[in-house]
């Protein structure tokens, strides 16, 4: 039994309906979420590496912004004392105001407490201890002398600004002869223009003799000057970060005491060993 031609073009067109119907239905169930899925896959990848990369980025200058800013908060309080540093930075200071640094007394660790007084001139006293001063005429003589000991010497400085806790400090007790008045002004300027934070606790003059004629020749003022730079020591994780100690080159001598003769003997051998 043959079918009718037109009922056979029917189910043609039906059956391939169907399976177009069938393909159709598939891809819209399995195919299409599979790939909206891949795509929300890939755009969720790339903003994890967007995110990455920020992180990785931000880290990096975290990096790099801590190691450059502890050094240079270091040049304004370091996590070590730093002592020969300071011994450059007088000789500075001793350079541009043309004064002679005579002595230096140095004390490190130094910590002061809160003074516990019922009034002003009560903590003052406390701070500043029991260091006896010696009064002298008015005419051209200082308010109150270095403290000594029983024999004679010099006591070490002693501090009276008080500091945050973790904090210590170095005081520095000078010995200085100036040329006048100006030069100890520059002196102590260039002194408080430093990098690292340092105080000029106290100074003590003697003035000269009256000036009678015109002629007369000002002799060179002495003074003494105590001055505390501080430094943080329980920050002993930067101590890699400490800045470098500008020191100048040295001078390659042998003998630190030679005369000129020596002085020419030396450069002989030295272009001999060269």
């Amino acid at each position: 039994m043959r079918l009718d031609p037109k009922k056979q073009k029917m189910a043609v067109i039906s059956l391939a309906f169907f399976l177009v119907l069938f393909a159709a239905g598939g891809y819209f169930s399995w195919v299409s979420p599979l790939k909206s899925d891949l795509e929300m896959k890939k755009a969720s990848l790339k903003t994890e590496e967007q995110l990455l990369a920020v992180l990785q980025g931000k880290e990096k200058e975290t990096e790099e912004f801590s190691t450059e800013t502890t050094t240079q908060l270091q040049n304004r309080i370091p996590v070590k004392p730093l002592v020969e540093q300071l011994i450059l930075d007088f000789e500075k200071a001793e350079v541009v105001s043309g004064s002679k640094v005579l002595s230096m007394s140095f004390a490190k660790d130094g910590t002061v407490e809160k003074p516990e007084a019922e009034n002003g001139e009560a903590a003052a006293e406390t701070a500043t201890g029991t260091s006896e001063t010696t009064e002298t005429p008015a005419e051209g003589q200082p308010t109150e002398d270095a403290a000594t000991d029983e024999n004679g010497q010099p006591l070490p400085p002693k501090s009276v600004i008080p500091v945050p806790e973790g904090v210590k400090k170095v005081t520095v007790q000078l010995s200085v002869q100036a040329p006048g008045y100006p030069e100890i002004e520059k002196f102590i300027a260039t002194l408080e223009s430093l990098k690292r934070i340092a105080v000029v606790e106290s100074i003590n003059y003697t003035g000269g003799p009256e000036v009678t004629t015109v002629v007369a020749e000002e002799p060179p003022i002495a003074f003494t000057l105590t001055l505390s730079a501080f430094y943080m020591p329980g920050l002993a994780d930067l101590a890699q970060q400490t800045p470098n100690i500008e020191a100048p080159e040295p001078a390659k001598k042998k003998n630190p005491l030679t005369t000129f003769s020596n002085t020419v003997k030396e450069e002989t051998d030295d272009k001999n060993e060269n």
